[in-house]
């Protein structure tokens, strides 16, 4: 009898965690999928930032001048 109800119950721990590893195979797969998508848009996110950047510096180098010009004539007409 004792070897039985071991039996029967080792057969249905087994088969609990056989379904829990079924889960957790799910839960895995759905964790790299994110991390994918997640790796994917960091690496798009990354060259736009970059081209940001790029059109900052000259978009600033522009502003600079722009300013620059700006402040000269304000500086001839407050000496007049």
């Amino acid at each position: 009898v004792f070897f039985f109800i071991s039996s029967v119950g080792f057969a249905l721990l087994t088969l609990v965690l056989v379904v829990a590893l079924i889960y957790i195979i799910k839960i895995l797969r759905d964790i790299k999928y994110i991390s994918q998508k997640a790796k994917n848009e960091a690496d798009i996110l990354s060259g736009e930032l970059s081209e940001l950047r790029q059109n900052v510096r000259e978009q600033g180098a522009k502003l600079k001048y722009f300013t620059s010009f700006f402040n000269s004539v304000y500086k001839k007409s407050k000496k007049t």
